[in-house]
């Protein structure tokens, strides 16, 4: 359910009627809310645990997303950051993965351009799958599940697999369908470099995996150049 109220619209997840979601944006704006905690907060992206009419929320912005120009020129043709990641949500869980539990998201737009926009989702008590060996097995087990519907995670770096209760949850994720056998292997390749000891876990059965990790090393030099570029022509994105 999209709701529509001068230059926002709002991307319902729930069986919220419009007062409702009318009021809940409201508070968020005006910061109506009492923060519980800060997990996140820098030049990418903000992501704050809060509470919110008894509701235990994780209020995101992706500020990175919403600021840069040519982002905001190509959302004149796409969705926002917000609705995507709520729309992730959605897909997932109807495909039976676990993931956060979405709630709602708004955007806003001027001149067909969405110069904001946020994202609030359930909080999730579980643990971060970095550093922690015994939970590869079933990372590298749900990532392949995920393959296996020819789905890609869109961010498959360690840091986006959470567990809770023995399950995996993706989280941060932008899935979009695929069926190349490239693309997959290159989720591993990231995965990989966030997380070099999990390789060992990874199937013998991956289709281009070396051609993946050297693209994507090859991904980061071209990465840091650009990096060195800018910061020696003092332009900005």
């Amino acid at each position: 359910m999209i709701y529509k109220n001068g230059n926002r619209r709002i991307l319902v997840n729930s069986q919220l009627s419009e007062q409702e979601t009318q009021e809940i944006v409201r508070k968020v704006e005006n910061k109506d809310f009492q923060l519980v905690e800060v997990l996140k907060d820098h030049s990418r992206s903000r992501v704050l645990r809060i509470a919110l009419n008894n509701l235990d929320l994780v209020l995101k912005v992706p500020i990175e997303k919403n600021k840069k120009p040519w982002i905001r020129f190509l959302t004149i043709f796409r969705k926002s950051e917000a609705f995507k990641n709520l729309m992730g949500m959605r897909f997932l869980s109807t495909l039976g993965f676990k993931t956060t539990n979405g709630y709602l998201a708004c955007e806003y737009r001027n001149w067909g351009m969405v110069t904001d926009s946020w994202v609030l989702y359930f909080f999730l008590k579980a643990q971060e799958c970095l550093d922690q060996n015994p939970t590869f097995t079933r990372v590298v087990h749900a990532l392949g599940q995920l393959h296996k519907k020819d789905v890609l995670h869109g961010d498959a770096q360690i840091r986006n697999f959470l567990i809770s209760e023995g399950e995996i949850y993706f989280i941060d994720a932008n899935p979009k369908k695929s069926r190349s056998a490239l693309a997959k292997a290159h989720e591993y390749a990231y995965l990989k470099r966030s997380q070099p000891d999990i390789e060992p876990l990874f199937p013998s059965t991956i289709k281009y995996y070396k051609l993946a990790v050297r693209l994507d090393i090859f991904d980061r030099k071209v990465a840091r150049l650009r990096r060195t570029i800018k910061k020696i022509t003092g332009l900005r994105n």
